[in-house]
């Protein structure tokens, strides 16, 4: 295995950044607690079904950002790792994403382990060189990916973890779940969306801005996805109205040509909270002005309360709020129902839009897979979702990347995986005390 000192040079990581593929090829895959609840989740007692299986010391399912991070880091611990994805590469939520996709968060602030992308990626680096980037990681560190393999469920077995995929079962002591936070669409079901006559998708199924110049365009949602994709189809040429039901908080991608993000997490992580949210408000204010009269009046409640109560982060703009001012876009109500090839507002205003895109977020869509656990909140988000300490009813059992932060997913995988990978390298220890009698 490479160490992190023996990566390619950055003009290595440079040319190979260029080369990206759609899609990467396999890889070459090395050989590698909680009272039961159901008949599935019971200890195997057959000694010879246990040798049928494939068995590694830690498994993780996801090869995004954070997956990738925390096979990094339970390797440099010394643990024997695979990582379960069931694309055919990795990065695939980058990879499925609009062409105009750009991260929102600053490029020394968006690195795994070691290096970060190279300069030539920009302030923002492009969904292209996301992409390129995670090959490159991935490459770097040898990580073992098992592609094409979905995970269907997990259980108990006996002080193990058995995960029955797409294509085997597999028994591990330590697994980590880093699926992601935007991985099942949330469609929302409005009267008469079945019956609708025009275009209507979900934000997921958006590929490229270009293909909208000259059409009315209604976007559905007021966060982060929906400015951003708002911001693309007015520079594309598209007619763009936004439907919005709840007020955002709203931060500029850049203060004055400089990054905001470095201001947002140093506001969350400093100070006391109501004092963070009166200085974003007045940011916000001195920057944008009274928004009230273009149809966005103030959010109802402080940018960092509205994160930290319901993962909600800022809509970052990139432009909209200036194509709003200048009449070239403009902000109404929600949506109540469709009728035909028409859209009804809440105000019982109608809109005949050529297409209708809806930014209305993700689920987890942990259910299916780890909902029998009990580990995971009301919301569908893991309890315990910082990496660690792992939920007493699933020991050795982590979330690696499972929540939304101001910081950036990219830049909180990391840190998750160094909590996993510490918290399991404890484990092993005492273990290893407990059966040699120490």
């Amino acid at each position: 295995m490479l160490a992190p000192s023996t990566c390619p040079a950055n003009a290595d990581m440079v040319a190979h950044m260029m080369q990206v593929s759609a899609t990467a090829g396999a890889a070459a895959v090395r050989p590698g607690r909680g009272a039961p609840r159901s008949p599935a989740d019971r200890p195997s007692n057959n000694a010879a079904t246990h040798r049928t299986l494939q068995r590694h010391q830690a498994i993780v399912v996801g090869a995004g950002s954070a997956g990738l991070a925390a096979a990094v880091a339970l390797q440099s611990r010394g643990f024997e790792t695979v990582v379960l994805e069931k694309g055919d590469g990795v990065g695939m939520s980058w990879r499925s994403r609009y062409a105009e996709l750009r991260l929102n968060s600053w490029r020394p602030m968006s690195k795994l382990q070691g290096r970060g992308m190279p300069r030539s990626c920009g302030r923002y680096p492009s969904r292209d060189d996301v992409v390129a980037y995670l090959e490159w990681f991935a490459r770097c560190h040898e990580v073992s990916v098992h592609f094409a393999t979905q995970l269907l469920g997990v259980h108990h077995d006996g002080d193990l973890w058995r995960l029955e995929t797409s294509t085997r079962s597999m028994l591990c002591r330590y697994l980590v779940i880093a699926t992601g936070w935007d991985t099942v669409p949330d469609m929302p079901s409005w009267p008469g969306a079945g019956g609708y006559r025009k275009e209507l998708m979900h934000s997921s199924q958006f590929a490229n801005a270009s293909a909208y110049t000259g059409r009315a365009v209604l976007v559905v949602g007021a966060g982060n996805s929906g400015f951003d994709i708002a911001s693309h189809l007015v520079r594309a040429g598209a007619r763009v109205t936004m439907a919005m039901r709840t007020p955002p908080n709203i931060a500029a991608r850049d203060l004055k040509g400089i990054p905001g993000q470095p201001l947002l997490v140093y506001l969350g992580d400093r100070l006391p909270e109501k004092l963070a949210n009166t200085i974003f408000r007045i940011a916000q204010r001195v920057t944008f002005g009274d928004l009230s009269r273009y149809g966005i009046p103030r959010a109802p409640g402080g940018v960092y309360a509205n994160h930290r109560l319901q993962g909600r982060s800022p809509a970052v703009d990139d432009g909209f709020v200036s194509a709003i001012k200048r009449g070239e876009a403009r902000v109404v109500g929600p949506v109540e129902r469709f009728d035909g090839d028409g859209v009804v507002l809440a105000d019982g205003a109608r809109l005949h839009p050529d297409s209708v895109i809806c930014a209305t977020g993700y689920r987890r869509g942990l259910e299916s897979l780890v909902g029998h656990l009990g580990v995971l909140g009301d919301d569908g988000v893991p309890i315990h979702h910082s990496g660690a300490p792992d939920h007493p009813y699933a020991a050795r059992l982590y979330f690696c990347g499972m929540w939304a932060p101001f910081s950036g997913q990219i830049r909180l995988g990391p840190i998750h995986a160094r909590r996993i990978a510490r918290a399991a390298a404890i484990d092993r220890r005492m273990r290893y005390r407990v059966f040699s009698g120490v």
